[in-house]
């Protein structure tokens, strides 16, 4: 039985290594598609916002203020998980001030927490196309898609 399990996950991960790139972007679709459907059948009474490249927040607790912007310098707090028909296996959390734009973080966050407001919780979703793609990182695999609950604290501009 671990033999075959070794196996399969050996197979899987030669198989993702000699996929070409539209194969790779045939699979983010893929799980764009699965994290639509999970919004729709899970927070079809939400406010969820969908940026113009597919990314999804799925506000729980509305915020006040001045909604963030490129540019701005933010404080929130995170928690990432998996997104395997919904939040999966947490990876990490942590809380950090970034700087909205400025590439630092990856690009379904940043592009996700633009428009939050201060005290605004919501659930970030998003493909591999904007998390790591095809690189593995710490005990993430390739072309995993994520899910991230995030607390906007504070914006400075």
């Amino acid at each position: 039985m671990k033999k075959s399990i070794l196996f399969t996950i050996a197979a899987l991960a030669a198989l993702l290594q000699s996929c070409t790139l539209e194969d790779k972007l045939n699979i983010c679709v893929s799980q764009e598609e699965s994290i639509q459907k999970y919004i729709d059948k899970n927070y079809a009474d939400s406010t969820v916002i969908v940026t113009g490249s597919g990314i999804s927040r799925i506000v729980m607790v509305h915020g006040s203020g001045v909604a963030a912007q490129k540019g701005d310098s933010v404080i929130f707090a995170y928690k990432g998980y998996t997104f395997s028909n919904g939040p999966y296996s947490q990876f990490t959390e942590g809380r950090i001030k970034e700087r909205l734009g400025d590439k630092h973080m990856i690009a379904g966050l940043d592009e996700g927490i633009v428009g939050m407001l201060p005290g605004e919780e919501s659930y970030i979703a998003f493909s591999a196309r904007y998390g790591f793609f095809d690189k593995a990182a710490g005990a993430l695999k390739r072309m995993t898609p994520l899910i991230y609950y995030v607390t906007l604290e504070n914006i400075y501009r």
